[in-house]
């Protein structure tokens, strides 16, 4: 049974996408939060208490894109991801990799708040720049997204699933913002409509803009 550490609505949706549309059986391990010491077994699977992360028998894993990418190989009659010695095989790579390494903390700059820094016209110059950066992967996407449905072309893998949560990030910016245009909202939407992925959705408590609930409570217990 894979173990599955989470925190309801953050990063690790991404993995509970993927262990949906595996069909895997696994147990969910909830992390608070603000009480990263427990469980202690966290800290024995991940060692910077960060979620996602996995754990099955002597296995562990952690962060977003190697977690995806073990899941996809984990359950390969689900096709998640291309086979070894498939010419996708490296194209998934580098999908996985640019979205774990520059959109993932792309975010960062345009979530910071007033109270993380105080200094209001610095805050501003840092939100600015942050949006610029964003607007510049949201116009690469839209290039990418021009050759097929999904990012692989017609191949759907865990890529589209990781992708999907970043975009939907797009509705915890204050005063609002768009990442690209039609072809990265038309594959929000096709993502957002497989049956795994409302699911996950259901289980992290999300609507189909990827917001909260009830966002005072994780997993039920209020944070």
């Amino acid at each position: 049974m894979i173990e599955f550490f989470q925190i309801t609505g953050s990063a690790s949706f991404a993995a509970r996408m993927a262990l949906e549309e595996a069909g895997a059986e696994y147990q969910e391990v909830n992390i608070h939060p603000r009480l990263r010491d427990e469980p202690a077994s966290f800290g024995e699977v991940n060692p910077l208490k960060r979620v996602p992360a996995l754990r099955e028998g002597e296995v562990t894993v952690y962060e977003t894109g190697a977690v995806l990418l073990h899941i996809a190989d984990r359950f390969p009659e689900r096709e998640l991801v291309p086979a070894v010695g498939d010419p996708k095989r490296p194209e998934l790579y580098r999908w996985i990799l640019w979205l774990a390494d520059t959109l993932h903390p792309g975010w960062w700059p345009i979530m910071r708040s007033a109270a993380a820094n105080p200094e209001e016209p610095a805050l501003a110059e840092i939100r600015s720049q942050g949006r610029a950066a964003m607007d510049r992967h949201g116009a690469y996407l839209e290039r990418e997204l021009a050759n097929g449905p999904w990012c692989l072309g017609e191949r759907f893998s865990v890529a589209d699933l990781y992708l999907y949560m970043l975009t939907g990030w797009q509705s915890y910016i204050a005063g609002g913002y768009q990442l690209g245009g039609e072809n990265v909202r038309a594959h929000y939407e096709r993502v957002g409509a497989r049956p795994a992925v409302a699911r996950a959705r259901d289980l992290d408590d999300l609507d189909e803009r990827q917001l909260r609930y009830h966002p005072e409570l994780r997993a039920g217990v209020p944070i």
